[in-house]
């Protein structure tokens, strides 16, 4: 975080501090890094951290800060930030909590910009699951219509995944009787795009549901010939695409029923008709 403010504000260059700085350097612009409070979202988002860096523009003046707060944000909404031991996280501004700051020693005004990490769940020490059959086919169709340099993820967002992001989650599972020897399974996806612009995403989302929607059938195998169904594609450009997602779909797929065995006849008593 330290590494990414600075490339925003070179300025700031050595004067990125987790406490107050040193004393007598309170006139000179410098920044705090501090770390909020874990909150838990959802399964598939995990935990969000928040992170507080506060500005203090010292005798620059609030032009200048306001200056750097909108670099900032600009710069850093959506990031894609590289530690140096490789670990990887996307910054999410969260906004600012309260007005600007008067820190009562220098008598300096500073101001509080807030960002979102977000982390999964810890799984535990098994192997990963294989997602299920249908999501599989979704996202491998995914991969191949979107390409380069969108990155595709099922079930759950993970910490350093790629700033351009497609991930397919399984919502919901229905059956239908469908006629005495068919049964109608549907089930419900939600996609998630994220990506740096906005606007790159809002357009991913409606190219993927025209695609949907044109696409009559997903092959899901080779072998046996079974097909899977788009029964309904829709999208919503608002929809929160880390935490909400902002397409819908359902798949349909048709099986026979298995043929179950009866008691077999005994016996046939043959009444005539009387007049």
């Amino acid at each position: 975080m330290r590494q990414a403010v600075t490339a925003s504000i070179p300025e700031l260059a050595g004067r990125v501090y987790d406490v107050s700085p040193p004393g007598g350097a309170a006139d000179d612009p410098f920044a705090v890094i501090s770390l909020g409070e874990d909150v838990w979202k959802s399964s598939w988002a995990g935990y969000r951290q928040v992170v507080r860096l506060k500005l203090h523009a010292g005798s620059l003046g609030l032009g200048q800060l306001d200056a750097w707060a909108n670099r900032l944000i600009k710069e850093l909404h959506r990031k894609r930030v590289t530690g140096t031991d490789n670990e990887a996280f996307i910054l999410h501004y969260l906004g600012v909590p309260d007005a600007d700051i008067l820190d009562s020693a220098t008598g300096k005004s500073g101001r509080m910009l807030r960002f979102g990490i977000y982390m999964p769940e810890a799984s535990g020490t098994g192997p990963p699951m294989q997602p299920d059959e249908w999501l599989h086919v979704l996202t491998a169709w995914t991969s191949e219509l979107l390409g380069n340099p969108w990155r595709i993820y099922h079930s759950a967002w993970p910490a350093d995944r790629e700033e351009y992001a497609v991930l397919w989650r399984m919502a919901g599972c229905e059956t239908k009787t469908s006629g005495a020897s068919m049964v109608e399974v549907r089930k419900s996806f939600i996609g998630h795009i994220a990506s740096p612009a906005l606007e790159s995403g809002q357009l991913t989302a409606v190219a993927l549901v025209e695609e949907l929607g044109a696409k009559v059938q997903l092959l899901l195998d080779p072998e046996d010939r079974r097909y899977l169904s788009v029964a309904e594609a829709s999208a919503n450009l608002q929809a929160d695409p880390i935490l909400d997602g902002q397409v819908k779909l359902t798949l349909m797929q048709r099986r026979l029923r298995p043929a179950e065995e009866a008691a077999l006849i005994r016996r046939v008593n043959v009444h005539p008709i009387l007049k």
